[in-house]
């Protein structure tokens, strides 16, 4: 483990020892700030430091950085809340009942510091019903298509396809027109012919009711929450958000303590398909920040090769990108009629896959049009692939990363 990991462990688990900052470079510094960046954790550490009354022991300009970081999440997590509160209020005059999902929930609620929990988005959670209804509120406060240069409101909306997708679990993107800020709509939090099986009609059933600056909120039930984080760290993103994923498990974990009904999170996971992104999540969490989780959970779980590949994607520091998923997908199928079902799928998805992806009116004739397009942006790929496999020095391990992400998450989805 690299020193600045141990530093960025030391001070999470409020373990700090002021020997292990002697003899660190300023290299070591530099990329003190740059892994608690990635990991998401910059915010925690400044506030961590403060509470250590370790600031004498680091450099002035490594403080000042982590407190940019700091003010710089306080800024943005403000801007989000006060565009969800716009929205919850919103829905509560309309009689749309909304869970809110991942960072909003965990930094009001759990955190209970809006401070400490970096936010790229606002996630919430609505009824599939509700859902054409919710984006037109959506349009109504200012937000519009993330993909789309034309503005929203010029639109006939009605026109347009308000589904989300087969293989999506959240409708399109939506930025705000002027703080930029991106909304996530979901109606699922699996995909929708996923691997993982989970009835959004039980996560209603279970979601707890809760105030949020006085309007009415849902959240969902601890076991839920768990379930989720884990599914969202080890599959969604193979642990690439590292420390802070796991921090946010821990948290939930310390805060509702005998409360979560950790048989009933079990049963869950593996009715859902989820059971191997748990113990998995799970394990690291326990492992690296001593997370409070009965050993019955990990009784059938086995260290292997896998498990130390994903524990290498925490701690790895290394810039190397896999190379395009699509290119990966291609080459992990098996017989070339799989292969060429696969570009035919990626170069003739269905119409109303292109109506929702390139923004036409679902009836229009507009759409065969983005066919095209689409042809374009493949071939385009194709070429940058193509460059990649004959000029770039990184192509084996670009490759080689790229495979490992398929086996881990082919290893995930396994009963």
């Amino acid at each position: 483990m690299r020193p600045e990991h141990k530093i960025l462990l030391d001070f999470i688990n409020n373990r700090f020892n002021g020997s292990d900052l002697a003899g660190l470079t300023p290299e070591n510094w530099t990329t003190l700030i740059s892994e608690a960046s990635r990991h998401r954790v910059a915010p925690l550490m400044y506030n961590k430091i403060k509470l250590s009354e370790s600031e004498s022991m680091i450099p002035a300009d490594v403080v000042r950085k982590f407190r940019e970081k700091y003010l710089a999440n306080v800024y943005r997590n403000t801007v989000l809340f006060h565009q969800l509160t716009e929205l919850v209020s919103l829905l509560n005059h309309k009689g749309i009942p909304v869970v809110l999902l991942k960072g909003a929930h965990l930094a009001e609620f759990v955190y209970k510091e809006i401070a400490l929990r970096p936010m790229s988005d606002l996630d919430i959670l609505v009824r599939e019903e509700h859902l054409s209804e919710v984006v037109q509120i959506a349009f109504s406060v200012g937000y519009q298509f993330f993909y789309d240069k034309q503005k929203t409101k010029g639109k006939p909306n009605e026109s347009y396809c308000y589904d989300i997708l087969k293989h999506y679990k959240h409708f399109q993107p939506l930025i705000h027109s002027e703080t930029k800020c991106l909304l996530e709509i979901h109606c699922f939090i699996a995909e929708v012919g996923s691997p993982f099986q989970i009835p959004a009609s039980e996560l209603w059933r279970n979601a707890q009711p809760a105030v949020f600056n006085n309007n009415e909120i849902f959240l969902l039930s601890p076991e839920d929450l768990i379930i989720h984080l884990c599914l969202h760290a080890a599959y969604d993103h193979l642990f690439d958000f590292g420390l802070g994923a796991l921090y946010d498990i821990s948290m939930i974990i310390k805060h509702y303590g005998n409360d979560i009904n950790w048989k009933e999170i079990q049963r869950r996971s593996n009715r859902w398909g989820a059971s191997r992104c748990l113990i998995l999540a799970l394990y690291f969490t326990k492992k690296w920040l001593g997370a409070v989780i009965p050993d019955k959970i990990f009784e059938n779980f086995c260290i292997d090769k896998i498990v130390c590949m994903a524990e290498e994607r925490i701690f790895n520091s290394s810039e190397t990108v896999s190379m395009h998923p699509h290119y990966i997908q291609w080459r992990n199928r098996k017989g070339m009629g799989n292969k060429v079902r696969y570009v035919f799928d990626v170069l003739f998805p269905s119409r109303a896959f292109m109506a929702n992806r390139y923004i036409k009116p679902k009836h229009s004739k507009l759409i065969f049009s983005s066919y095209f397009f689409r042809f374009y942006q493949v071939f385009k790929g194709i070429c940058e692939i193509a460059k990649t496999i004959l000029h770039d020095g990184q192509y084996v391990s670009r490759i080689n990363q790229g495979d490992n992400d398929f086996r881990l998450r082919e290893w995930l989805i396994k009963p």
